[in-house]
């Protein structure tokens, strides 16, 4: 008798039923799911992180204020740069517009000993003025006046003011300075006034050739954004940048009530820096507010990808041969970079055009001769000439 087990074709044909092959096919199918479901769970949960690490809508940020620890050869090189440079600060990095590291460094707080992290607030100082121009552009875009508008329509007093132009002040050059400071005032707008009594002349207004960087070009901005919302320009700043986008900047009336700031520090990290009130109020519109390393991120891609403003070139727009534009300089390397110091602290940002690689440092600790902006662009360097593989 001929084994039917060991020839098939010579099964009877009943076995090649229909209930048979639908067994078969479901087996086959089981054996299959067991196999390729961790990829599919894996390949969601990854396809997951990357929509929330590159959606810049509200709903799509929590991301930015969560650490990122270094997983990659790059990311643990960098971080290895960090501590090697006893940075004291946050530092977010960003490749390919991926978070490759977000991570705090040193104490928020040497005397608590409470350490920084990626949801530390920092006073960004100067920063703050690259918002001070977007509120600008987004009255521009409104029609309410225009890059060419002169500053006499309205501060008519200000020296050369029937000759400077809005885009003069946002690429500062105006030719304008303040060298007396106000020791106190009743309100913003009051702030402002005394900037436009006080603005004197350091050179003509005119093309790149007359730069000069000076903040009076800012508080006269955040003046008229004021004169055309008739509202306090913290009141505007915090509808636009708050209320509509999200991103969580305190202002100097509530930084040191929040239980997330990183207090600032020179050399002696025994005691922090002290900051008269006066010091922080008056800088209207050019650096008296705070937020974290994430947020400010997402600031900047608000900027870039057109949802702040719509015509970001024409903000960024700069006075050649001058680089400076709206809080920001242009770099050869398709990139931009940003820095401030304000009393122990010193904001570093180096982002691409785009917005797809950045390095960000807010640091709590600045003192004479001592920055940590080399050090961004450094990392910002090592970045973009890293290998697909790293």
């Amino acid at each position: 008798m001929q084994r039917v087990d060991l020839y098939p074709a010579e099964l009877p044909a009943k076995w090649f039923g229909g209930s048979w092959i639908k067994a078969s096919v479901l087996v086959a199918l089981a054996v299959l799911l067991m196999i390729f479901s961790p990829w599919f769970v894996n390949s969601g949960a990854l396809s997951t992180q990357m929509k929330v690490a590159v959606n810049h809508d509200a709903d799509y940020v929590q991301s930015l204020s969560q650490t990122v620890q270094p997983v990659s050869q790059l990311s643990h090189h960098l971080d290895d740069q960090l501590k090697q440079a006893n940075y004291i600060g946050t530092a977010l990095i960003v490749r390919h517009g991926q978070i490759v590291l977000q991570a705090g460094y040193g104490q928020a707080d040497y005397q608590k000993n409470r350490p920084n992290t990626a949801q530390s607030l920092y006073h960004i100082a100067s920063l703050e003025k690259a918002m001070t121009a977007a509120l600008i552009v987004q009255q521009i875009e409104a029609g309410k006046l225009t890059y060419e508008t002169k500053l006499s329509r309205f501060y008519p007093r200000v020296v050369n003011a029937s000759k400077i132009t809005i885009r003069q002040l946002l690429t500062m050059t105006s030719g304008l300075r303040q060298e007396k400071q106000p020791q106190s005032f009743e309100s913003q707008a009051d702030n402002v006034a005394y900037s436009a009594r006080h603005a004197d002349q350091v050179a003509s207004p005119g093309d790149g050739a007359a730069w000069s960087y000076q903040p009076v070009n800012y508080r006269l901005l955040a003046g008229i954004v004021m004169q055309l919302t008739h509202s306090k320009f913290s009141t505007v700043f915090n509808q636009i940048f708050n209320d509509q986008y999200h991103l969580d900047i305190v202002g100097y009336q509530d930084f040191n009530r929040n239980a997330k700031m990183s207090l600032g520090y020179q050399e002696n990290l025994d005691s922090p820096v002290a900051v008269s009130l006066v010091e922080k109020q008056r800088e209207t519109g050019t650096g008296n507010v705070a937020m974290s390393t994430g947020m400010l991120y997402r600031f900047y891609r608000l900027v870039f990808d057109q949802k702040l403003v719509e015509h970001p070139q024409q903000m960024l727009q700069t006075m050649p041969p001058a680089t400076y534009a709206s809080g920001m300089y242009q770099q050869p390397n398709n990139c931009r970079t940003a820095h401030g110091i304000f009393n122990g602290y010193e904001p570093s940002v180096v982002i691409s055009n785009d917005g797809q690689n950045a390095v960000i440092l807010l640091s709590n600790q600045y003192y004479k001769g001592h920055s940590f902006e080399e050090l961004s662009h450094h990392l910002y360097q090592e970045v973009v000439s890293a290998s697909s593989t790293r």
